[in-house]
């Protein structure tokens, strides 16, 4: 299916309002943080920003201002829509920054950018002249370069502060949302490069055909929809059940990976295990059986212990699962035991170091 740059600007936008009244929902509600205010204004302006895109707006706007002013002002939404993200990021991943700096900069750069555009000609009109050709005019003026400059510095923040939020984020809806973002904003960038370069080739007189099509629009649309998909994920993927079953998803892969330590131990103590194993964690308290899972190690390991070699020295995993082996090998072979008393185990202090060591185990343990 064929879709039209109008189509595709309008598909876009509709994402974009959908994800934005979820958005205000939820605001309304109460549930709120500074942080989603701001990314909440970051969507709304976008959404305005595309809307002024739409052909029968952008005649509109120019009809009763003067040429390209609707171009401008999408401009200018874009590049205070991408200080409003990064101004939201800031607040969760320092809270102390001095964000203020950051929108005051952004305003002053909107300002240069509207003074620039009624001062200095652009060459609009010969962009209308040749919208109908394959091979396109870029819109190239004073405040253009200036745009795009500023915006690749935003977008570079934006990556920097949203990735951050990547990096502690717990929620799998919350962590993907901010990596389309993240997403997004590379394209914004790549958007910014191109856009340069068509408009430097054109000023040089120099025709790069792959570069003044529609390339650059879809580059800014893309990004556009992945920042929509960014904000709406965290709010949707709670409700459709996906935290749950990412959550699950690592839960059960965990299980899985301490079974090869688990059933060496089950093989020679049966009796370790309360009830018969299944094939996965259990979908509604997955947590609650990975937990017995490394119980049944850990008791496993200390019922394995009188057959440890006393003169092994406590080491890292590969020696942790040699040693289990090994043990696992003197009982079958009715070597004496000891008081047990040897070769103490290397557990972990934190929850999550112990199971990754315990995996490590696992995966070291020879089949």
């Amino acid at each position: 299916m064929n879709w039209s740059a109008q189509q595709y600007v309008i598909l876009v936008v509709v994402a974009g309002c959908t994800a934005l009244v979820l958005r205000l929902f939820q605001l309304h509600r109460g549930d709120a943080n500074p942080a989603m205010r701001w990314i909440t204004a970051s969507l709304g302006i976008l959404t305005f920003s595309l809307v002024l895109q739409f052909k029968v707006v952008h005649t509109a706007v120019d009809a009763v201002t003067v040429l390209n002013m609707a171009g401008t002002l999408s401009n200018c939404a874009t590049l205070l829509a991408a200080a409003c993200a990064q101004r939201g990021f800031l607040h969760v991943v320092r809270p102390g920054a001095r964000a203020n700096t950051l929108l005051r900069w952004t305003f002053g750069v909107i300002v240069l950018v509207v003074v620039l555009f009624l001062l200095v000609p652009s060459n609009y009109e010969e962009v209308l002249a040749n919208a109908g050709e394959p091979i396109q005019v870029p819109v190239t003026s004073a405040a253009g370069y200036l745009y795009l400059v500023s915006l690749t510095v935003l977008c570079v923040g934006l990556i920097r502060t949203s990735w951050a939020y990547v990096l502690v984020a717990e929620r799998f809806s919350l962590r993907y949302g901010l990596v389309a973002i993240s997403v997004a904003a590379v394209i914004a960038i790549a958007y910014t490069v191109v856009r340069l370069a068509a408009m430097v080739t054109y000023q040089l007189g120099v025709v790069v055909p792959a570069i003044r099509g529609n390339l650059i629009g879809d580059l800014y649309l893309t990004a556009a929809g992945l920042v929509f998909l960014g904000i709406a994920l965290p709010l949707v993927g709670g409700r459709l059940g996906l935290d749950h079953l990412a959550h699950w998803w690592r839960v059960d892969r965990s299980y899985r990976r301490l079974d090869p330590l688990w059933r060496a131990l089950h093989d020679e103590f049966p009796g370790l295990a309360l009830d018969a194993p299944t094939r996965h964690a259990g979908f509604r308290h997955p947590e609650h059986a990975l937990y017995r899972r490394i119980i049944e190690i850990w008791d496993g390991r200390l019922r394995l212990r009188p057959h440890l070699d006393p003169a092994a020295v406590p080491g890292g995993s590969a020696a942790e699962a040699a040693l289990i082996a090994d043990g696992l090998r003197r009982r079958r072979e009715g070597v004496p035991v000891t008081d047990g008393r040897a070769a103490a185990d290397n557990r972990p202090d934190d929850p999550d170091a112990e199971l990754g060591w315990l995996i490590e185990v696992s995966r070291a343990l020879p089949r």
